[in-house]
């Protein structure tokens, strides 16, 4: 988006929208600063929800579920003295997923912040694009893995299977 709508200004898209008598080269202008703007505020909101959510209830259930799974390996070797290999191995995964979201989130915190200094709407909407965009990907990426082995019990939102075959 960001790369398409400098073809709005161009000299031979205004001369055309000119000579129909659609737009004047001001309002061309001026589109292409609200889509920029426009641009901006929708990925900002969508950035600080993803904040948001990740601080809020994904790293909270995180860490209750590997506090959990502490607890039951603590329990199983005291009573019996086994190797709790999937506790053990879960909460590895758990506990590194929980490390990588918790450093992704205040990346994409300085991200969302370094923005702000901009005045150029062209120039925000771009640092959205190139920097806030690709830290909220990365971001999604480890929620969505630590989200397939966390239990359902603990995980704060709908699973896909939940959305696509719930029924309540």
């Amino acid at each position: 988006m960001v790369d398409a709508v400098p073809a709005l200004v161009k000299p031979e898209a205004v001369e055309i929208f000119e000579k129909h008598g659609v737009y004047t080269k001001a309002e061309m202008e001026s589109r292409a600063e609200v889509m920029y703007e426009t641009y901006s505020k929708t990925i900002n909101i969508e950035a600080l929800t993803m904040v948001d959510m990740v601080n809020r209830d994904i790293l909270p259930a995180l860490s209750a579920y590997g506090e959990k799974l502490g607890k039951t390996i603590a329990k199983k070797t005291a009573a019996a003295n086994v190797k709790c290999l999937y506790e053990t191995k879960t909460l590895e995964k758990i506990s590194a997923y929980t490390d990588v979201i918790y450093e992704g989130v205040q990346l994409l915190e300085d991200a969302i912040a370094s923005v702000k200094g901009i005045s150029d709407s062209y120039e925000t909407a771009k640092a959205f694009e190139s920097d806030v965009i690709p830290k909220m990907q990365a971001l999604r990426a480890t929620v969505d893995s630590a989200e397939c082995i966390t239990s359902s019990e603990f995980w704060p939102y709908p699973t896909y299977g939940d959305l696509l075959f719930g029924v309540r």
